[in-house]
């Protein structure tokens, strides 16, 4: 799961998101890593700015890197923050919204 932060004029979607991800993980950690990911791009809500990713377990510390490194798309800057993984996505899915509705009580 990680947190998205952008600048507001900045349109993203699903292949955007992905597209960034992966030319992150060719760049910085090449083909032969790449072909190991399996990444999957599970949710994405952008009204609360998150995502959950799936991708092989062996692969964890690179896609945490990767996600880390992008810092622009498109010409704008963006932050992909890792908040939290997990061995299932029922799980992060259950904290994402243990989070989202403390969130929103801190927050009226």
């Amino acid at each position: 799961m990680f947190k998205i932060i952008r600048e507001s004029d900045l349109f993203l979607d699903q292949n955007i998101i992905l597209k960034s991800i992966w030319r992150s993980i060719w760049r910085y950690f090449g083909m032969k890593e790449a072909n190991k990911i399996g990444l999957w791009l599970v949710d994405l809500n952008l009204k609360e700015n998150y995502a959950i990713i799936r991708f092989s377990h062996e692969t964890k510390e690179v896609i945490i890197t990767a996600l880390t490194l992008v810092q622009e798309i498109n010409g704008k800057k963006v932050i992909l923050s890792p908040l939290k993984t997990s061995g299932t996505i029922k799980s992060l899915k259950k904290k994402i919204s243990h989070i989202i509705k403390k969130n929103k009580i801190i927050m009226n």
